[in-house]
């Protein structure tokens, strides 16, 4: 299919679900490994050990007088923290190799229909045992999955 024909397609498909009233997902796109990398403070490998997760209202949501109070319940982020027994360490300090680290995150758990906007620091949680791989930065007192994509299984 040549380049115009493809826009038009995309274009009329576009059109029709809007006409429908059919939702439109958009999240941000994932980061390379190269931005990642560059922007990271610890980048590291390791066994996810455990994951403690909590379900709540963005902070953000509670603050926008022009969302309702009932309209807020339609906004609810997946928090959670991931303890990480380290293996080896890419970038930052060397000394968390062989110790347990937390790192923390966030997903977008449920957003109003045909909301676009940022999706979290990772679609999906991998299984307690699973080696991964995070990018990660400082943020005061705890280290914070890059956002987004700033988790993955490692081989």
């Amino acid at each position: 299919m040549n380049t115009d024909r493809r826009t038009a397609v995309t274009l009329l498909l576009t059109g029709a679900m809007s006409a429908l009233g059919l939702p439109a997902f958009a999240a941000i796109p994932d980061m390379s490994p190269a931005a990642l990398t560059a922007k990271a403070d610890l980048i590291l490998t390791g066994r996810l050990l455990s994951v403690a997760t909590t379900r709540k209202v963005p902070e953000w949501v509670k603050r926008r007088d022009d969302i309702s109070f009932f309209e807020r319940g339609s906004f609810v982020d997946e928090v959670f923290t991931l303890t990480i027994e380290v293996g080896a360490v890419e970038k930052g300090a060397r000394e968390f190799a062989g110790q347990r680290l937390e790192a923390r995150g966030w997903r977008a758990y449920g957003r109003p229909s045909g909301w676009a906007g940022p999706g979290g620091t990772v679609r999906d949680l991998p299984p307690e045992g699973t080696r991964i791989k995070v990018w990660l930065r400082r943020e005061q007192d705890s280290w914070d999955l890059m956002s987004p994509s700033g988790l993955v299984p490692a081989p």
